[in-house]
């Protein structure tokens, strides 16, 4: 959340930050393909912007995830998400178990809106 401008490569994803706890659709060009993203804030503020989908079963975050304190959590079977991507699965016993990966795209806060490196 740096007071300077992103530099080269920086495109706008978001034309505002979503609130605490918020998901938004989002999507970037890169190495001539559309990449769909979601844009999410944890319930700390930190702001995140990974891929769109689910490994699981392709479910679109945007539509079928949500914020859970410090994480992202796909509703269709309750994969969870850090901001680093890491992925895993929660049972109804609080066992935790590795799971797929979202990748996770740079980004900054800047000019009220949210900024990722196109160049990856």
């Amino acid at each position: 959340m740096g007071e300077d401008p992103p530099g080269s490569g920086w495109v706008r994803v978001a034309d505002t930050v979503p609130p605490a706890g918020g998901v938004v659709e989002s999507s970037i060009e890169r190495h001539d393909r559309i990449d769909d993203l979601v844009v999410w804030t944890t319930a700390s503020g930190v702001p995140c912007v990974s891929e769109a989908r689910c490994p699981h079963q392709w479910s679109h975050l945007a539509y079928e995830g949500t914020v859970d304190g410090e994480e992202l959590v796909c509703m269709t079977h309750f994969w969870r998400f850090g901001v680093d991507g890491e992925g895993w699965k929660q049972n109804v016993n609080g066992r935790r178990d590795r799971k797929g990966d979202l990748e996770v795209l740079p980004c900054v806060e800047y000019d009220g809106g949210i900024w990722v490196d196109s160049t990856d």
